[in-house]
């Protein structure tokens, strides 16, 4: 599989051109051409009224095992035919061009909330196009469903095993993790310490004096970083090359993001340099443009090899589309409660799947705090309700409910620790 830190390679890399990209849409290059239609093609995507974005792996199963022995990596033919199947689709869709799709400014000293115009969604699909997880929210309602036996199916590991996993859920929560829709308040989704979640908090309020340093510092990278070149036709599409210093790069991008962190907490755990794994060499992106707007983006992982075998390759592509139909409330979903929504914990058991899977272990290694709910966990003392709930990211109605549901001390701990 991948290697931990070629992900985290990609993620800094990849994600930080793709920003400074998008910044292109401000008009702010305008000294190259490429750039210019690059301006266009991002402004094109903005007056829509909505988007959505697919990323899957651009290549066969055999192109994908073909590279993990090139890398030195064994990619077994099920990895290969999983990552070859996978889509991760996000939209977004409003009344108005999402250019002009702005969040509320909150009363007495309240976080700004979302625009409530604006309907989302995120959809993980597996082999022809069947739904494994999808998330909605449209008003002031959420709505999620999975298929944790086609996951592990996908995956490799015993789909037999789910009912077994899920007989202490509610039956709305069974029907969820089977393929059924539930509809819950979409502010669990936001809320501190809220039972859908692990305490994450609203978005922070920045300072505008804030916001303006980091547009300007961003714009400065993007003319400095950056640079376009028109690659001509492909496939009756224009191709144009953003390549930018990967290291220095990430650097600017760090720097720029720093002053934020005393308004977005998260930011101060951000490193203050490039981890040592960013390659300190260009990368290269390319952008596709059908009618002058952006159709799809490629980046191939073979870039962050030191030596990256000859006729080596693995794009990784997002494909773009503006006036998708617009994300719709699904029909006969079944309510269910904050405290409920505790039980579902789709991330953190797909993620433990998924880990298994690419780590090829049997699940005793597994980063994922839980594996689901099954026996009852030992019952927790005062102290430790106390201790799980010190640092803010759970409350002690979740964490005893989180226990209830078969979760002990530790795993409890772990979970916490990724919401902090």
């Amino acid at each position: 599989m991948i290697r931990r830190s070629a992900r985290t390679t990609l993620v800094t890399a990849a994600c930080g051109a793709v920003l400074a990209t998008g910044l292109a849409a401000c008009g702010t290059v305008q000294q190259l051409s490429a750039a210019d239609k690059v301006s266009t093609a991002f402004d094109k995507l903005g007056r829509s009224k909505s988007f959505s974005a697919k990323l899957s792996v651009d290549a066969t199963a055999e192109q994908i095992e073909a590279f993990g022995a090139a890398t030195g990596e064994k990619i077994d033919k099920e990895t290969a035919a999983a990552l070859t199947a996978v889509n991760l689709s996000v939209a977004f869709s409003a009344d108005k061009p999402l250019k002009d799709v702005q969040p509320s400014k909150g009363a007495n000293g309240e976080a700004a909330k979302a625009d409530p115009s604006l309907s989302s969604s995120v959809a993980l699909t597996g082999k022809g196009g069947a739904s494994l997880f999808e998330l909605r929210q449209v008003g002031d309602r959420a709505y999620a469903r999975a298929d944790l036996a086609g996951f592990a199916r996908l995956v490799g590991e015993d789909a037999s095993e789910i009912d077994q996993l899920t007989k202490n859920l509610p039956a709305a929560l069974q029907g969820a993790l089977k393929g059924s829709w539930v509809s819950f308040d979409a502010k669990q989704l936001q809320e501190p310490g809220g039972a859908g979640g692990t305490g994450a908090s609203p978005a922070p309020t920045l300072d505008p004096k804030a916001e303006e340093g980091l547009t300007a510092s961003l714009k400065d990278i993007l003319d400095h970083d950056l640079s376009f070149e028109d690659k001509g036709k492909q496939d009756g599409k224009e191709r144009i090359t953003v390549t930018a210093p990967a290291r220095k790069l990430t650097d600017d991008l760090l720097k720029a993001f720093a002053p934020l962190a005393k308004d977005v907490p998260n930011l101060g755990k951000l490193p203050t340099t490039a981890p040592k794994d960013v390659p300190d060499r260009n990368l290269a992106l390319d952008l596709y443009l059908d009618g002058g707007a952006l159709s799809a983006m490629t980046f191939d992982l073979a870039q962050l090899e030191e030596k990256p075998a000859p006729g080596s390759t693995l794009p990784l592509r997002i494909a773009f589309g503006k006036d998708a139909p617009a994300v719709q409330a699904p029909a006969d979903a079944a309510t269910i409660s904050s405290e409920e929504i505790a039980g579902l914990m789709i991330g953190d058991f797909t993620a433990g799947l998924a880990a298994d899977a690419a780590d090829g272990s049997d699940g005793a290694d597994s980063t994922a705090p839980w594996d689901g709910p099954g026996d009852p966990a030992e019952p927790l003392t005062d102290a430790q309700v106390k201790e799980l709930t010190a640092g803010g990211a759970m409350n002690e109605e979740q964490v005893r409910l989180y226990n209830k549901l078969g979760m002990s001390y530790q795993d409890i701990k772990d979970l916490a620790a990724l919401g902090s």
